[in-house]
């Protein structure tokens, strides 16, 4: 374990090094949208560090950064590396049990260099995060450590609008096998991690539309009573 997270720091620090030196940040998303919102956080206006069809989590950690003293875009480009680097360690570990530790690193070698997830980490997409999500809870639910499942969800539901679609279906399937293996201790920690992210989303697009509703696209449906 010790090997692979210093893999991913590693990779963290030099690519986002690199990154930040050599690879100016041209997307029009992050440069009209991500890196202002990054920019505001550190500023503390918080009407323009977020937005009702966004998540928080990206802009917090962006933010974060940014308040720091990074510029707004390379916050996004730093970020985004830092999903991508910290996936590797919840694929490691899952294709490890699955096959051996020669796989296991086979695995990270192909997500680190993968041209699309390489490229959406360096021009500072938010979409690394759900590799993140989606990583923890499969190791979660192979290894049976449910606190995993809990930070996966917490990322997908607090990381993008329809990351909270996603993770209810996902906490259902879980909630059903449980149920069945009669494990209902296994359902706290997951349950837990898709309430908080849902609770950070919801109070944010409670500020911007005064409805109790984790995205805008519930308010056509249940807006009246949220």
């Amino acid at each position: 374990m010790k090997k692979i997270w210093f893999v991913a720091f590693a990779y963290w620090v030099t690519v986002s090094l690199l990154t930040c030196w050599l690879y100016p940040c041209m997307l029009s998303d992050v440069i009209s949208r991500y890196a202002p919102m990054a920019d505001a956080f550190a500023r503390g206006d918080w009407a323009y560090a977020f937005h009702p069809r966004f998540g928080v989590l990206f802009q917090c950690i962006a933010g974060s950064l940014a308040w720091l003293g990074l510029k707004g875009d390379c916050a996004c480009q730093v970020t985004a590396i830092l999903f991508l680097s910290l996936a590797a360690v919840p694929l490691w570990c899952l294709a490890r049990k699955l096959f051996d530790e020669e796989i296991a690193w086979w695995s990270v070698a192909m997500l680190l260099v993968c041209e699309n997830f390489f490229a959406n980490a360096m021009d500072g997409l938010r979409d690394d995060g759900k590799c993140l999500a989606f990583a923890l809870i499969a190791w979660g639910a192979v290894s049976a450590r449910t606190r995993w499942i809990g930070f996966g969800l917490f990322v997908l539901t607090s990381l993008v609008s329809y990351g909270f679609a996603l993770g209810t279906a996902i906490l259902f399937v879980w909630w059903v096998l449980q149920l069945k293996a009669r494990e209902p201790r296994r359902l706290v920690l997951p349950t837990l991690g898709w309430g908080l992210g849902t609770a950070a989303v919801t109070v944010m697009v409670h500020a911007f539309t005064g409805h109790w509703v984790p995205a805008p696209h519930f308010i056509k449906y249940v807006g009246d009573w949220l």
